[in-house]
């Protein structure tokens, strides 16, 4: 064997070595695609506030309007802002860092003057390099570091920061259905309690004008006064109806003003025109399988999935080496002449390894592994919590719709029955109780069909926030 054999032996040793980690540090994107979901999936800045516009609003108007001037929705917006800036600082890692240096400095030590002197190339002949005496010096530098290998760990983390502006993008969302059916349904309640006063004052109407009529008959001596005061006890019950109904409505607009953002005191009031939402799919399983898809909540859950993988990976690759280029550039002027000189430079490559932090990579690995079980985890729960969620609107909508149904067909009758029973009243052949009877069960048909009709469409605007469809919902302007 000759001389140079061992070291030709420890040069491909060393090459072999150097391969095997790098080989150790590679990745693909497809190692960190999340596993499928945890339960089977059925088939398939800073901006000015717009005004609230004059007169009553529609639904879509509250609706836009809210997420023009919501806190919320702003954010959600500054969250996702947030989530981009981490983007940027993640993919930081791949550039070179320059950074610039300007030092005076003066001093009486014999190395430092050495030092300066000789970088300057100013130093003296026969130098005394003990008591080389005081020295004063001006120096500038420019640095380069350049980091070329650390296990892959940035590539990991901009996977990581990718994922997590995504799920801002996703919370966003959420914010948005949620918000959009919080207004929604509070203008339906505005519009029940405006309804029910047009009921009431109906009823009044109805029995003023009897009231009118039975007076008219007392003082001819056709009816008893007793009925006339059973007529005014039940107009003064339908007014104090009235009045509570009025003061729901006052309510529902306070709400409805804080959800806008609006000032207190700013008038408020609401249209005809009600909510305006996509067909809702035929039935429960088509519901499930398009809440999975759609609901912002189910998105947020599967990115925190992908973000918590990387990042794992990441901790557990602190244990490899990193390798990086230093480069610096600097000029040394003895006695701070600003005199022509000479530049110095040095370029170098470093490989580097943390050989014991006291168990810190440890620890980043047991928390990161418990990171990806907790989120892994809020991602099984957030599927069922909305699988239950659509099932339980699904059941509310179909009793709703039952509900008017019957409601419907008894405010008919009810119609028919007063009117019968007016005729009768006036020609002498009922008492006022009956009467009272007929115009009270009408009353109270009216107010429950109000109220199923609006309950109808609350039941469907709920579906619709169950199955995640209000964000991207006609009245909130669509897709963003």
């Amino acid at each position: 064997m000759t001389p140079r054999a061992p070291a030709r032996a420890r040069r491909r040793a060393g090459i072999a070595l150097a391969s095997a980690i790098a080989v150790a540090g590679c990745v693909r994107r497809a190692d960190f695609v999340p596993p499928p979901q945890p339960v089977p999936l059925a088939p398939p800045h800073a901006i000015a506030l717009p005004d609230p516009p004059d007169g009553p609003l529609s639904a879509t108007d509250a609706v836009r309007l809210a997420l023009s001037r919501s806190p919320d929705v702003r954010a959600a917006r500054a969250r996702i802002a947030q989530a981009d800036a981490a983007v940027t600082a993640a993919r930081a890692g791949y550039l070179p860092h320059l950074s610039a240096e300007v030092t005076y400095l003066r001093g009486d030590t014999p190395s430092a003057y050495l030092f300066k002197r000789i970088d300057a190339r100013r130093l003296p002949p026969n130098t005394d390099f003990n008591d080389p005496g005081e020295f004063s010096s001006l120096g500038g530098s420019l640095a380069l570091r350049w980091n070329l290998w650390n296990g892959t760990r940035d590539l990991l983390r901009a996977w990581a920061a990718g994922a997590g502006t995504e799920g801002a993008s996703a919370s966003a969302g959420a914010v948005r259905n949620a918000l959009v059916a919080a207004v929604a349904g509070t203008w339906l309640d505005a519009r029940a309690a405006a309804a029910g006063i047009a009921a009431d004052d109906a009823t009044i109407r109805a029995l003023e004008a009897q009231a009118t009529a039975t007076r008219v008959q007392v003082d001819g001596g056709a009816a008893l006064r007793t009925d006339l005061l059973s007529l005014e006890v039940r107009l003064s019950e339908a007014r104090a109806a009235r009045l509570h109904t009025q003061t729901s409505e006052r309510l529902a607009l306070a709400a409805l003003r804080e959800l806008l953002a609006l000032p207190a005191g700013t008038t408020v009031s609401v249209s005809s025109t009600g909510p305006v939402i996509d067909p809702l799919p035929a039935d429960q399983p088509a519901a499930i399988a398009g809440a999975y898809a759609k609901r912002p909540e189910a998105t947020a859950a599967r990115r925190a999935v992908e973000q918590a993988g990387p990042e794992l990976a990441a901790a557990r690759r602190a244990w490899l080496p990193r390798l990086d280029v230093e480069s610096r550039f600097g000029a040394e002027d003895a006695e701070a002449r600003l005199s022509p000189v000479d530049g110095n430079w040095t370029v170098g490559i470093a490989l580097s390894m943390a050989l014991f932090d006291g168990g810190l990579r440890r620890a980043n690995v047991q928390r990161a592994l418990a990171a990806l079980d907790l989120v892994t985890e809020a991602d099984r729960s957030t599927l069922v919590r909305i699988a239950r969620e659509v099932e339980t609107a699904y059941l509310l909508l179909d009793e709703a719709r039952a509900q008017l149904d019957v409601v419907t067909r008894a405010l008919a009758m009810a119609e028919e029955t007063l009117g019968l029973v007016t005729t009768q009243y006036r020609g002498g052949a009922v008492t006022i109780t009956r009467f009272l009877e007929a115009e009270g069960a009408l009353a109270r048909a009216r107010a429950m069909h109000v109220e199923r009709t609006i309950g109808v469409a609350r039941a469907e605007l709920d579906a619709a926030r169950a199955i995640g469809a209000l964000a991207t919902s006609p009245m909130a302007g669509g897709r963003t």
